[in-house]
């Protein structure tokens, strides 16, 4: 997967700040002019009653003006300090709330990270499983099982070295050209060892050849996934359409079933990580989705089927493409 973007988050200002902020500078204003004043009526009795004629009342004034203009400096020099304080300390919290907003950020995107890869070995540990235990001990494995086989170990070496790297946030090798007919005939048959799977029909509509280059591991995630939840919105025993064609500049992918389809109230909120509508679902499946569109610049929409059900839809750009 590409570098993810860790938002580490606004300072959250509240109304009370910065109504506090605008009512303490009224109140120096205010208690500046007011002692000011004060200042000047009282000096100027004093001064009055202390010359003798005009020219001492003038000496008076002038060095009361002197004094003034040192006490106002010596005030504005400490309540600047005061101030520079205050602002360094508030400088030094908001640094350390991105520090740990940044932490927070981090280890909640490394976890959801470990748990989508725990989640894709798990599917294909089911596909594994079924396909191990069909095989006869009897007789030598037919080579299409032992390539469907072959497949899924790269699958889970791949998946776990993106588990060793997830602190790292990039768990995806560098994008490769392959043929993707050959890939997605691949992935589907593989899929269909999958115990949500083995009762639907999958059907295919794919050129006989299409080069795609792109990310092996995070294309087969995201395929598989998909083909699990269509078989799910079919109760395991519907059908199943995967798509491959060419439009304009783009390849696009799509996963159709005869299911239910995807109800408008919740079609956003499943493309959150950790919402789910399963009694067994753990709402990281689209998970897969969102990264593998993330990673290869592409685009998704969640359509009506031709067969009744929902219709992912995804667009990889023609650079994509070898």
């Amino acid at each position: 997967m590409g570098q993810l973007k860790i938002n580490s988050g606004s300072i959250p200002v509240s109304g009370n700040f910065e109504r506090r902020t605008v009512f303490s500078a009224f109140f120096l204003a205010l208690s500046y002019l007011f002692f000011g004043l004060l200042y000047i009526y009282f000096s100027g009795k004093i001064a009055v009653s202390l010359a003798k004629d005009v020219d001492q009342l003038e000496f008076i004034e002038r060095y009361k003006g002197f004094v003034f203009i040192f006490i106002s400096a010596a005030g504005l020099l400490f309540l600047a300090e005061w101030l520079m304080r205050r602002i360094m300390l508030r400088e030094r919290e908001i640094a350390e709330y991105r520090t740990q907003m940044l932490r927070a950020d981090q280890r909640a995107t490394a976890g959801l990270l470990a748990s989508s890869i725990a989640h894709n070995i798990k599917n294909l540990l089911m596909g594994v499983d079924y396909a191990v235990n069909s095989l006869d001990p009897q007789k030598l494995p037919k080579p299409a099982d032992i390539s469907i086989l072959q497949k899924a170990n790269a699958d889970l070496k791949g998946l776990a070295d993106s588990l060793c790297k997830v602190h790292e946030q990039r768990t995806a090798p560098a994008k490769e050209t392959f043929n993707l007919t050959e890939f997605v005939k691949d992935t589907v048959n593989f899929a269909r060892f999958h115990k949500k799977l083995r009762g639907c029909f999958i059907e295919t509509e794919i050129p006989e050849s299409c080069m795609f280059k792109g990310n092996r591991s995070l294309l087969g995630q995201m395929l598989l996934n998909l083909l699990i939840n269509a078989g799910d919105a079919t109760a395991n025993s519907g059908r199943i359409l995967v798509k491959v064609s060419e439009e304009g500049s783009d390849i696009v992918l799509e996963i159709q079933d005869s299911g239910t389809g995807v109800p408008e109230e919740i079609k956003e909120k499943i493309m959150q990580p950790l919402f789910t509508t399963k009694p067994d679902g753990c709402g990281l499946g689209m998970l897969s989705l969102e990264i593998c569109c993330h990673d290869h610049a592409g685009m998704y929409s969640i359509q009506t089927s031709s067969l009744g059900g929902a219709a992912f839809v995804i667009h990889f750009p023609v650079q994509s493409a070898a």
